[in-house]
């Protein structure tokens, strides 16, 4: 199916996940330019992640959330983030990556408005204006 380039960029950048559950995330700018990308990863932690995780009460959500990644790699502001897991049989599919309790604060925080996220074979939207 056609996919919005700043959509399949996220996807390309899930593929390159070393964790059994394939994350990508994309932040972007208010123009539109892409200000970093991350994965998951279920080998590192970083204390942001950490700090979040407690926060809200998921202290054993320690391993980094792309969503958390691209936060901390980030060098100026942003407002727009795509995030994609992929999965199914052939790991290609798109699944469910609403970012979760640790992210969305930390990302609303961070001043993102416009959210982008895999659901089930397709992308869904949300403004946190």
């Amino acid at each position: 199916p056609h996919m919005e380039p700043h959509l399949k960029l996220a996807v390309e950048v899930a593929e390159m996940s070393p964790s059994r559950k394939k994350v990508g995330a994309v932040l972007y700018n208010s123009k539109r330019r892409v200000i970093t990308t991350a994965v998951n990863n279920d080998y590192k932690s970083h204390p942001r992640q950490a700090w979040w995780a407690q926060r809200v009460g998921l202290d054993e959500k320690i391993y980094l959330h792309a969503e958390m990644a691209c936060l901390i790699k980030a060098r100026e502001a942003a407002d727009t983030i795509v995030v994609v897991r992929l999965g199914g049989h052939d790991g290609k599919s798109l699944r469910q990556s609403r970012p979760c309790p640790v992210c969305e604060p930390a990302l609303r925080y961070a001043g993102i408005k416009h959210i982008y996220y895999s659901v089930t074979n397709k992308f869904s939207y949300e403004y946190w204006g």
